[in-house]
């Protein structure tokens, strides 16, 4: 009997660039250009700068760049460090489900990539599996919002992206050129390091921690470790994903559906339309009521002064978790999640980027003030909205200002590929990437690399990129 691990693994072997439907190409390179983006922005803010100088305590050869900091460390060492800033302001791509995607796949390979001088089509094609395999384990194991007739969106017991090291290590395992059976063995001993799921303790937990809902540092490392150990002659555990007590039992969670994994691979890629980014640096529950404040505020020319109070309409469960509907921001990740300083910062013009991660801006006694002005409330229509369309963050808000009430609501958030007029353009893409970079580097470097990036497939070494950085 073929093993889901094999099964895994047979596909990744298969898959060359050439195989690769256009969409997944493009989709690939576009979530790199917004990982490389955010991780230079992160670079600005007090979380960024202290994953870097803990990688740098990691020690090891010099291998592959920290993306803007100008440092060349070890494999492990930089991949920590990019995949902490690819997160740090939690401003990057999501892929839903299972959710955070990209900062716990892309960090190993790129190191990787870069050592091993591949080839813009070889990353374009690692980078493809790796979030393809990634978002087929979303929908396989137990998601808050997985629902049926009547009942309402809920945390499970235990979730989280535990699942993601698969497809980090899968995507390594191309570029080191495993053999299939080597590469197996590394699925294995993946399933075996993967992190505990901790994401709905956390959601709990105030202030909030730095590592959020799983240290995207430690899961890079992990993948090369799996790697590495097979590459040794480790044996894995190739049964990892099968039966009663398989990587689902293990992990927590209450729900195994394995044909997600397999339906379709290779014929039908999932992640390019599951693939959302975000045009402010804050958890993607609160982006609808922000995209219908942002638009209110400008067509009625609303001033910061005039806004009395602001009723947000969201995710029922959210609203209800203390990470988001706190009003005391201690550390950066209550910023991050918190719904009433995201309203706050839209209110006063804060552009959407580091700026609202600054020391300076979460101490803003204006900020903070106006907070209290903000009520958070479920949305009663949330989880009818979603059962008809999956991609549906059904939002509102309604804003007490000059005396009268003004009122938005909108289905779908923008960065979502739900319609024409929310999936984020290129062009919008590289402004975001533009104004990310542009606390590191020169407008002219920045848009060098962005180009390279969206033409990655015709660089033959993925140095001619990195060294840009």
């Amino acid at each position: 009997m073929t093993t889901l691990v094999e099964k895994l693994v047979n596909f990744a072997s298969a898959t060359t660039f050439e195989s690769l439907p256009p969409d997944a190409i493009d989709e690939s390179k576009r979530i790199l250009l917004d990982c490389v983006g955010c991780s230079l922005a992160a670079l600005s803010v007090d979380k960024g700068k202290r994953a870097v100088s803990a990688a740098r305590e990691m020690g090891g050869p010099p291998q592959a760049k920290v993306i803007g900091s100008g440092d060349t460390l070890s494999l492990s060492a930089a991949a920590f460090a990019n995949g902490e800033l690819i997160n740090a302001l939690d401003f990057d791509v999501t892929t839903i489900p299972p959710g955070h995607v990209s900062p716990y796949v892309v960090p190993a390979i790129l190191a990787v990539g870069e050592h091993g001088q591949s080839s813009g089509k070889d990353l374009i094609s690692a980078l493809s599996v790796a979030h393809e395999v990634s978002a087929r384990f979303g929908p396989a194991m137990a998601y808050y919002r997985d629902l049926k007739p009547g009942e309402k969106v809920a945390f499970p017991p235990v979730m989280g992206y535990s699942s993601t090291i698969f497809g980090g290590t899968l995507g390594v395992g191309m570029l080191r050129r495993l053999s299939s059976e080597r590469l197996a063995h590394a699925l294995g001993l993946a399933g075996h390091l993967a992190p505990a799921q901790a994401m709905t303790k956390w959601a709990r937990t105030l202030p909030a921690t730095d590592d959020k809902y799983l240290l995207s540092g430690w899961m890079g490392q992990a993948e090369l470790l799996a790697v590495t150990l097979s590459e040794q002659g480790y044996r894995g555990d190739i049964e990892v994903l099968e039966g009663e007590y398989g990587f689902w039992r293990f992990m927590g969670s209450t729900k195994w559906n394995p044909d997600a994994l397999t339906d379709e691979l290779g014929d039908a890629w999932r992640f390019p339309k599951a693939t959302i980014y975000k045009p402010y640096p804050t958890c993607r529950i609160t982006h609808t009521a922000l995209d219908c404040l942002t638009n209110l505020m400008a067509v009625n020319d609303l001033r910061t002064d005039e806004i009395e109070h602001v009723t947000a309409y969201c995710d029922p469960h959210a609203a209800a978790l203390p990470m988001w509907s706190n009003t005391t921001i201690v550390s950066p990740g209550d910023a991050q999640m918190n719904v009433a300083y995201a309203i706050s910062m839209v209110v006063h013009g804060v552009k959407a980027g580091p700026e609202w991660h600054d020391d300076s801006t979460m101490r803003d006694e204006r900020v903070l003030a106006f907070m209290k002005r903000v009520t958070l409330q479920p949305h009663p229509e949330f989880e009818r909205s979603l059962m008809q369309d999956p991609q549906s963050r059904i939002g509102s808000v309604v804003v007490q200002a000059r005396g009268t009430t003004y009122h938005e609501e909108r289905r779908f958030r923008k960065g979502s590929p739900a319609t024409a007029e929310t999936r984020m353009s290129d062009e919008e893409l590289v402004r975001k990437f533009m104004h990310n970079a542009s606390r590191i580097l020169t407008s002219d470097k920045a848009g060098r690399i962005a180009d390279i990036i969206l033409h990655l497939d015709g660089i033959s070494d993925l140095s001619k990129l990195t060294h840009l950085w």
